[in-house]
């Protein structure tokens, strides 16, 4: 019996990708999920753009 090695990949899609997903499927109607991940974007595009801009 030969068993395959599962890769990191595979393995973080398994533990988080997936369940992620299915979360975001059954909460898609929330407007608070969608105003949160606006306001993370939002501050990950702060975050980025300060960086990329000290002088």
């Amino acid at each position: 019996m030969v068993t395959e090695k599962q890769t990191f990949i595979e393995w973080l899609d398994e533990t988080i990708a997936e369940p992620f997903k299915n979360w975001i499927v059954a909460n898609y109607t929330n407007p608070f999920l969608w105003l949160g991940l606006f306001l993370l974007g939002l501050a990950i595009f702060g975050i980025t753009y300060n960086a990329l801009h000290k002088d």
